[in-house]
């Protein structure tokens, strides 16, 4: 069985190459996915991209940011700033995206005093600015563009090598513990022949997290968004706790045809519009998967399978295999019109004892159809979602999963509150350039998941990686209002404000509330009358301020405020945390921890 998925693999991923490759994707949370959002919503490209479906493909970014750049589109100086920082972050691809999404005719360079131009000419004869080259490059050889530390540019190879580099000391005033984050690593990324694409990233992590996330490690055997940690003491510090981890992802792909495209490796991805995700997030590690993406007409289909791990391996016996569980996903997005758009999401996570079900390797049918046949124990979900642009300034965008449904549960009265009815939804808008204040962003959004959500009567088939969920970090059985507020006075200078309310119930040591995917829910306390927030109820408040200054593309200076406080009916779950830090940050993306 196993050798059969191999010989599929090996045919997918050397079969003859005959068009030209994509690219490595653009990593999650950085400051791209904001401002291409901007664009969207202000309707630089309409009907350009399915932002639904990330990371986004470098090749698709540059030429997002080609077609908004346009003599006939009055953006102001911030927002040309933007496109400039696209073009400087995926240079490789602005030149020559292909013969739809560039004019043809490439201008000879231009230099000024300072700076190397290339530039591109259309038939109006308006010129701008693309790719910037430096005058000095550091010894010649390194930075010769903003954006890379050390390239290669040939017609038949290409090369981008950059460090990462994340030092940030933080204390928790309530609790007076020193916090200090120590990432080190390199991403590589490139092009052969522009066929084949590969990318890869290493970071080494030494950190010491606030009291919350240690409960959160310590209950789950996991950090979180990482694998196999160990424990760390600073000498610096002195005997402070800390974790010691490294998160490595890596990838190749190429296009099987203009419109098909394959990636094969370990990494994350994240669909839907919103700050979270009900359907699949990027909150868990990176896993194996492979991906074949289509993208024709209105349409674009991305096809996931992963191999997941149930457990951690902290949480496992000692140099002992892990268990493996497989998920298939199908996601499907239609552009009705260029500002309209719906989605399907389909999934199912099944255990085979190490063997991966063929039958679901089937690209294109419903997935509930195939388990049924099988008569297979398999925990399938299923889910819409919808993207609304409005007057260039309004976004609505929204998620509604099923996990498992009964209709007439919702309404006979011996049957209100059946467990089985486990569904999650969100809703949420934006409205950017509030107010008429040119770069200040508004969003509002609302999460929630009934009770047993994401998890199934066998452990090994919840919709979770590596003891952590692959969907929203609250788990389920809870509701949650996020409020986000993103300011840029100018390009160096951006603020970020947040606040998160949650409702939640959770678990206890012996009674199975429905909060924690990973719990089997064949231990449930009852078959009805089951409501968000049962259990322990607790009460959720975060308060976060993220101010960044960059001093080169990519190089931060960040400074940083948190007040978490979760309030729980029982006294020994409640936690207080007011976090006060900064740092300096190059090339590297975190995930705000607020759960």
């Amino acid at each position: 069985m196993m050798k059969t998925l191999y010989l599929f693999l090996t045919a997918v991923l050397f079969c003859p190459l005959v068009v030209p490759g994509q690219d490595s994707g653009i990593p999650l949370q950085s400051t791209s996915y904001h401002l291409i959002d901007r664009l969207d919503i202000l309707g630089g490209a309409s009907g350009f991209l399915h932002t639904e479906i990330k990371p986004f493909s470098r090749r698709d970014a540059a030429a997002f940011a080609m077609h908004c750049d346009t003599p006939e589109q009055s953006w102001s100086k911030q927002t040309r700033s933007d496109l400039q920082y696209l073009f400087n972050d995926n240079q490789e691809w602005v030149a020559g995206v292909s013969q739809t999404d560039m004019w043809q005719e490439r201008q000879p360079v231009y230099t000024d005093s300072s700076r190397t131009f290339y530039r591109l000419s259309g038939p109006d004869g308006y010129t701008r600015p693309r790719v910037v080259a430096n005058e000095r490059p550091v010894f010649g050889i390194f930075y010769r563009t903003p954006a890379n530390f050390f390239e290669v540019n040939t017609p038949f190879f290409r090369l981008k090598a950059n460090p990462l580099l994340n030092v940030h000391l933080a204390r928790d005033v309530d609790s007076n513990q020193l916090l200090f984050a120590n990432q080190r690593g390199i991403e590589i990324r490139g092009d052969v022949d522009r066929r084949v694409y590969f990318y890869t990233s290493i970071l080494e992590t030494q950190e010491r997290f606030a009291s919350y996330v240690d409960r959160r490690i310590n209950q789950y055997d996991a950090v979180p968004g990482a694998l196999r940690y160990k424990d760390y003491k600073s000498q610096l510090f002195g005997n402070t706790r800390g974790y010691d981890f490294n998160v490595a992802q890596a990838f190749i792909g190429f296009y099987a045809t203009r419109h098909i495209g394959v990636q094969f490796g370990h990494g994350r991805q994240f669909i839907g519009n919103g700050y979270r995700s009900v359907f699949l997030s990027d909150f868990g590690p990176p896993r194996f998967f492979l991906q074949i993406s289509t993208k024709v007409w209105r349409f674009h289909y991305q096809n996931l399978f992963f191999e997941l791990n149930p457990t951690s391996a902290d949480a496992a016996r000692p140099n002992r295999l892990l268990p493996k569980k497989y998920a298939a996903v199908h996601y499907l997005n239609f552009k009705a019109t260029p500002r309209l758009s719906f989605g399907f999401f389909e999934a199912t996570v099944f255990n085979r004892s190490g063997q991966f079900e063929l039958q679901y390797l089937n690209p294109i049918i419903l997935y509930r159809t195939v388990e049924a046949a099988l008569g297979s124990p398999d925990n399938v979900l299923i889910g819409f979602d919808g993207k609304w642009n409005l007057f260039r300034r309004v976004q609505f965008y929204g998620q509604f999963l099923f996990d498992e449904f009964r209709f007439d549960a919702l309404y006979q009265p011996r049957e209100r509150g059946w467990w089985g009815n486990k569904f999650a939804w969100q809703l949420g808008g934006k409205y950017v350039d509030a107010f008429g204040i040119d770069h200040l962003d508004l969003q509002i959004e609302w999460n929630a998941a009934r009770p047993y959500t994401w998890s199934h009567r066998d452990s090994l088939n919840s919709w979770t990686h590596y003891n952590q969920t692959l969907g929203h970090p609250l788990g389920a059985n809870f509701k949650e209002l996020v409020g986000l507020v993103r300011y840029q006075p100018c390009p160096r200078l951006s603020f970020n404000a947040r606040i998160v309310t949650a409702q939640q119930g959770d678990d206890t040591v012996l009674q199975n509330w429905g909060a924690d995917p990973l719990r089997p829910n064949r231990d449930r306390v009852q078959d009805y009358g089951n409501s968000i927030g049962q259990g322990v109820r607790n009460e959720l408040f975060i308060a976060g301020l993220d101010v960044s200054w960059a001093l080169y593309h990519n190089l931060f200076i960040d400074a940083n405020l948190m007040y978490r406080q979760k309030n729980s009916l029982d006294d020994s779950l409640d936690e207080r945390n007011f976090i006060v830090g900064g740092g300096i940050r190059l090339n590297i993306w975190r995930q705000a921890l607020d759960f």
